[in-house]
């Protein structure tokens, strides 16, 4: 469907947007997508003559370079928290605005044409699925982080952070209605259990490619550890203090309250309330305020059955 005046976005950022499907779950709510062929891709600003099939083509087949280095996520799992650490790595220091910040790209909201403008060494953000990864990244062997975190919290920030939105990027129903949704079909970026085992065989499939993960919860449980290993893989050559004085800057609260303040008018705009709402909580085991016992043994059901042969064994409460 074409991009309808009526939004509750604002015009000037829909009008950069690319013609956007919709889809009405069981329960009667509607929500809008971008068409990606093999899996629904969030309503981005990536440019009105183009569509989202074609933007992943051209992540796929985008060019690398030998010093990109890329953090990939499901969305909800740590990607603005961990981009703000790396970027003070790559930078050598605990100042949250730094010059960094004009070498980051997040692929799935730009135009892959641009990218190459950015200077080197750039860090390259996504949440596509494995199989949409740029190729080069792979032939060229780039360091590659991959957060993880526990499914039940991903979920629950998932849906807070879809229903805070305006229409075209809302979920407009309950909770318990997302969770069967998220169960059931699956949302952006696809079916998360999928994700989560295409993630881990594709990484097995690849020894010789440096990925790290970084896992949510071993970060909120020692985030000074957490920061000092990322240097280590990065090879940034932050001495200890300064890890744990980034650490300190990128503690949730500090964060929040600084990516609040300094948001732009248009990205509070795409917000109900006309405020910024990428960070909630960033706790672990707020699923418990959430789940009924019925909606928990029915996810771990659902997952014991499908996620037999992963590996990672998650902390869902500290």
């Amino acid at each position: 469907m074409s991009n309808q005046a009526s939004l509750d976005a604002p015009p000037e950022w829909m009008d950069d947007v690319p013609p956007l499907a919709t889809l009405t779950d069981r329960f009667g709510n509607s929500f809008y997508f971008g068409n990606a062929g093999d899996f629904w891709f969030h309503p981005f600003r990536i440019g009105a003559d183009n569509d989202f099939r074609t933007h992943v083509q051209d992540i796929r087949s985008m060019n690398i370079r030998d010093d990109d280095i890329m953090i990939c996520s499901y969305p909800k799992t740590g990607l603005h928290w961990n981009m703000e650490i790396v970027k003070m790595l790559m930078d050598g220091s605990a100042n949250m605005d730094n010059e960094v910040e004009a070498r980051r790209c997040f692929l799935d909201s730009t135009r892959i044409s641009s990218v190459s403008d950015r200077a080197s060494p750039r860090l390259l953000l996504t949440h596509v699925p494995f199989r949409w990864l740029p190729k080069q990244a792979l032939e060229k062997k780039i360091k590659i982080i991959f957060l993880n975190r526990n499914p039940k919290d991903t979920l629950v920030s998932l849906y807070h952070h879809m229903h805070s939105h305006k229409v075209p990027l809302n979920y407009p129903g309950t909770f318990e209605q997302f969770f069967h949704l998220f169960l059931e079909v699956g949302y952006i970026y696809g079916d998360l259990f999928d994700y989560l085992m295409e993630w881990q065989n594709g990484m097995e499939d690849n020894p010789d490619v440096p990925f790290y993960t970084c896992v949510f919860e071993e970060m909120k449980l020692n985030p000074e550890e957490a920061v000092k290993k990322l240097n280590q893989f990065l090879g940034t050559g932050c001495s200890e203090e300064l890890c744990e004085q980034i650490a300190d800057a990128c503690n949730f609260t500090k964060m929040k309250q600084q990516k609040e303040s300094t948001a732009p008018p248009i990205v509070n705009a795409l917000f109900k309330g006309n405020k910024i709402a990428f960070y909630r909580k960033g706790e672990v085991g707020d699923w418990k305020n959430w789940f009924t016992v019925a909606m928990n043994e029915q996810f771990d059901q659902e997952y014991n059955k499908r996620m037999s042969n992963y590996k990672t064994v998650y902390k869902y409460t500290l």
